[in-house]
């Protein structure tokens, strides 16, 4: 099964992170990623984002086979989280006819002359069908509809059918919010989303993948800014770069309200 290559020289590595802002917004990409420009997240972001490294730390460790007692021990919260998805998905820590089973599984590929990366939390692999697992630390679990049309679910199936075996129609994605919440107990209930894959989606990320692919090319090629958004767009309402961009009617407010960057994808840049 092929997993990982040397990184070929002088090619831009494009995560799902990356090519969600470079959909976004192209401008905002050229800061973020090109030119290294970010704010710091507010005081609650960083928490959650701080405790959601603690959970995929865990689990990583869990399936290194390493003591996991200690951290639970320290944190309440991270073991009733476990405990839940224990009782709510046995089927997650049953390897039984289990080929392959990696926490933390590097992936690539190169597209177009860019170079593909994503980080798999979970990768299952049987005979004849294969499983992404991804956990959400998020409170509120995301649709179907969004997680489907998100570039960490079109990239990482993406990925997996163009570099094993595989048919797109026996991979599936499967996203659990592990953090997620009773509203009347407000205790941890872990919830699923599964996504399914088929021949015809893969055709349709790989047209956009080339369509993307090919407008940050022409981008890179003029040397110039990036395009900017259409004028009185929503979105620059609460991005950081407005002021930068000559919009002024974004809101004072904007830095402070922000949505980090891992809001929109939940890897690193």
């Amino acid at each position: 099964m092929w997993l990982w290559a040397e990184k070929p020289k002088s090619v831009l590595r494009l995560s799902q992170g990356h090519l969600s802002l470079l959909e976004y917004c192209p401008r905002r990409y050229q800061h973020t990623i090109l030119q290294s420009l970010s704010v710091p997240p507010s005081p609650d972001l960083l928490a959650a984002q701080q405790w959601g490294d603690r959970f995929h730390l865990l689990m990583q460790q869990r399936e290194m086979g390493l003591p996991i007692d200690p951290v639970l021990s320290a944190d309440q919260e991270l073991q009733t989280c476990l405990q839940q998805l224990k009782a709510a998905a046995p089927q997650l820590f049953d390897t039984t006819g289990e080929t392959f089973r990696q926490s933390e599984h590097e992936r690539s590929l190169v597209f177009q002359n860019y170079w593909l990366t994503g980080v798999y939390d979970l990768l299952r692999l049987w005979p004849k069908q294969a499983e992404i697992v991804d956990w959400k630390t998020y409170l509120q679990p995301r649709s179907f509809q969004r997680l489907r049309q998100e570039w960490q679910t079109r990239l990482y199936l993406y990925m997996l059918a163009e570099t094993t075996a595989y048919k797109p129609e026996t991979i599936t994605m499967v996203y659990w919010f592990v953090r997620a919440q009773e509203p009347q107990s407000q205790t941890p209930t872990p919830q699923q989303v599964r996504i399914p894959y088929s021949a015809a989606v893969h055709h349709r990320t790989q047209q956009d993948l080339a369509r993307l692919t090919q407008q940050l090319t022409s981008f890179l090629a003029t040397g110039e800014p990036f395009p900017q958004i259409s004028v009185g767009s929503d979105k620059c309402h609460d991005c950081p770069f407005a002021v930068r961009c000559q919009r002024s009617f974004a809101r004072d407010t904007a830095i402070a309200d922000l949505p980090g960057l891992d809001e929109i994808v939940e890897v690193p840049i």
